[in-house]
C-alpha cells in the first residue's frame, strides 16, 4: 500500500512569478494526526456537475498540486448515474497522484456492512487501496444515525472504521456535518474521532456555533478541526444559499483566524475557482477585533431571515 502524503509537493505554483516558497498555499498541522495539510482544502463535490468529466477534474486536481494544495475531501454519494460521480471522475487522476496528496472520503451508513460497501465501492471508483481519513457523514444529520450507541459500536459504522484502520485502509477517523453539535460531542466520548470537519462561518457562528459550542473541546483534545461551507452551502431541498460575493475575502479570513484550524475546505468546480481561493489563503490576514465584531453583527443580521434562519430546517442542539 502507498504510504499517504504528509503534503503536496510546491513546485511553480503559479500564483505570481515570484518566489514559489512564498506564494504557495501554506500548511497546516492537523491535530492529534500530526500530519501536514494544505491550509485550502478542495471539496470536491461539484465535480458530480455533468459538465465536469475526466479531463476537467484532472486539470483542477493537478493544479491543486501545483499550488500546493493537498487536502481533498469528497464522498460516495457526490453525484449520480446521469451526472456521474465524483469519486469516479476523480479515479484516474487519483491513481497517479496518490502519494502526493491526503485523500477523504466519506460513510453515510450507520451499520458495520454498509460502511465496509462505502468502503470498497469508493476504493474502486477512486482507484486506490486506503483512504487518509474517513468521516462519519453529516453525523449531526438524525435520521441517518438514528441510533449513535449502535453507530459508534462495533457493529456499526465506527466499527467498521475501527477496523478498517487495523487493516490499513484507513488512517484516521473523522466525523463531518452540520446540526446538533451535542452529536458531535457524543463522537467525541468514544476518543477515536481524530478530527471533525463542521459548517463555519460568520453566519452560522449565530445557529451551529460549532466554534464554541464543539470546537474548544475538541482543540483541548488536540482533535483535527476543518472547517467547511465557509462560503455558505446547499439547505433543505436543495436550496443553495452564498455569502455575498463582496465578503468572500472575509469569510475565508473568518474561518482561517478560528483558533486551532487547520483548513478551510471550499467547493472547486474549475481551475478559476482554485485560483481564487488559493489567492485567498496565501494573503490570509487574521481578523483584527473591529473586523470580527463587524462580520459578527452582519452574520447576526443574516441569522435571522431565510434561508440561513431555518438552518436546514433543524433544530441547533
Amino acid at each position: 500500500m502507498g504510504g499517504a502524503a504528509s503534503g503536496a509537493r510546491a513546485c511553480d505554483n503559479g500564483l505570481d512569478q515570484g518566489d514559489s516558497t512564498s506564494t504557495a498555499v501554506p500548511q497546516s498541522v492537523l491535530g492529534r494526526t500530526g500530519i501536514q495539510i494544505s491550509r485550502l482544502g478542495i471539496g470536491c463535490a461539484p465535480f458530480q456537475h455533468k459538465q465536469l468529466g475526466v479531463k476537467e477534474v484532472a486539470e483542477v486536481l493537478h493544479r491543486g498540486l501545483e499550488l500546493g494544495v493537498n487536502f481533498l475531501d469528497v464522498a460516495p454519494n457526490y453525484g449520480n448515474s446521469q451526472t456521474g460521480f465524483s469519486e469516479e471522475k476523480m479515479g484516474p487522476t487519483i491513481k497517479e497522484i496518490r502519494d502526493r496528496v491526503f485523500l477523504v472520503t466519506k460513510t453515510e451508513e450507520p451499520s458495520y456492512e454498509g460502511t465496509w460497501k462505502l468502503l470498497r465501492q469508493s476504493m474502486k471508483r477512486l482507484q486506490t487501496d486506503h483512504f487518509d481519513l474517513v468521516h462519519l457523514h453529516n453525523l449531526g444529520h438524525e435520521p441517518r444515525f438514528p441510533d449513535l450507541e449502535l453507530t459508534f459500536s462495533d457493529k456499526g459504522a465506527l466499527g467498521a472504521l475501527r477496523e478498517a484502520k487495523k487493516q490499513g485502509v484507513v488512517r484516521f477517523i473523522g466525523a463531518s456535518g452540520h446540526l446538533h453539535p451535542s452529536r458531535f460531542q457524543d463522537g467525541l466520548e468514544t476518543g477515536e474521532i481524530d478530527e471533525l470537519m463542521n459548517a463555519v462561518n460568520f453566519v452560522v457562528q449565530h445557529t451551529y456555533d460549532f466554534e464554541h459550542k464543539l470546537w474548544a473541546r475538541a482543540r483541548r483534545e488536540n482533535v483535527g478541526l476543518v472547517a467547511m461551507k465557509v462560503l455558505g452551502g446547499v439547505g433543505a431541498n436543495r436550496t443553495g444559499f452564498r455569502l455575498p460575493a463582496e465578503q468572500y475575502s472575509n469569510a475565508i479570513r473568518y474561518a482561517l483566524s478560528l483558533p486551532g484550524i487547520a483548513c478551510a475546505v471550499i467547493g472547486i468546480a474549475s481551475v478559476q475557482e482554485l485560483q481564487q481561493a488559493a489567492e485567498a489563503v496565501v494573503d490570509f490576514k487574521p481578523l483584527t477585533e473591529e473586523e470580527t465584531n463587524k462580520l459578527a453583527q452582519i452574520g447576526l443580521a443574516m441569522s435571522a431571515s431565510p434561508p440561513w434562519k431555518t438552518a436546514y430546517g433543524e433544530p441547533l442542539t
